[in-house]
């Protein structure tokens, strides 16, 4: 009999199937996988687009918005990676920086978890869409701790005058319950400035319910968002289009604060 492992919190049941809702954090039952073969990409490739999931969810409201960005970039025929980041390893920061500025940089120090490989995928693609759900106002801790961990990136005009990340687009997406869309955005956008990304024109959508009604009625009610959907693609469009004019090959970029 196999052991079903809840991909969120961890649970662990030995049954022929998952249960309908995870006993311990209410998850459905897609969160589970067979013990030992949890899901998860190879981080390997060069694709021009990343589609990043900030949720620890992989089948809940964050990922329904990643899918429709997903299923966009094939139709627009771009080569791409959604990646769950509740699949995979990213330790904290260990805040090397604040030590010695020429310690932080690529590559990164702590070459222990799967960060570093996704810092690979990162300076090889053209674009990254990032979707989040909200948190009290703002980005989940594990988003966070992933945005922390392109500081060796960003950095890098500190110890050689490099801007690996500059002229590459970004689009943000984000969901939620009630208030914090917006600031999350910006929360967000204000890491991958620093990093040199150019926000997409229109390269924003949001959408969140409402404190009226339980939140267990969110997904039924994003998925019955057409706008929302029409602005989702619209965002994953912006932002393959405009990653497509090379804005690092036509002009000096040159960074000035952090």
């Amino acid at each position: 009999m196999p052991k079903w492992k809840c991909g969120v919190c961890g649970y662990e049941i030995e049954a022929d199937a998952p249960p309908e809702d995870c006993p311990s954090c209410g998850s459905a039952r897609e969160e589970f996988y067979v013990k030992g073969n949890r899901p998860k990409d190879n981080l390997e490739g060069k694709p021009e687009l990343l589609i990043i999931n900030g949720s620890k969810h992989r089948t809940h409201n964050t990922a329904y918005f990643a899918s429709i960005a997903e299923q966009a970039a094939k139709e627009y025929g771009v080569s791409y990676k959604l990646l769950n980041l509740g699949d995979y390893n990213i330790e904290n920061c260990w805040c090397c920086y604040s030590m010695n500025e020429e310690k932080c940089g690529l590559p990164c120090r702590n070459g222990y978890d799967d960060m570093h490989k996704f810092h690979t995928l990162i300076l090889n693609a053209r674009a990254i869409i990032v979707v989040s759900p909200i948190n009290w106002n703002g980005m989940p801790a594990m988003l966070k701790t992933f945005l922390d961990r392109m500081t060796c990136i960003e950095n890098m005009y500190v110890v050689d005058r490099s801007t690996p990340c500059a002229g590459k687009t970004v689009g943000i997406i984000v969901n939620g319950h009630e208030d914090g869309a917006y600031k999350t955005c910006f929360d967000i956008f204000m890491v991958f400035q620093n990093l040199g990304f150019i926000l997409a024109p229109y390269g924003i959508a949001y959408s969140t319910h409402n404190r009226a009604f339980k939140t267990e009625f969110d997904n039924e009610y994003f998925k019955d968002d057409r706008q929302m959907e029409v602005f989702v693609r619209n965002v994953a469009h912006n932002v393959i289009e405009f990653s497509r004019i090379g804005v690092n090959n036509k002009m000096d970029i040159r960074p000035s604060c952090e």
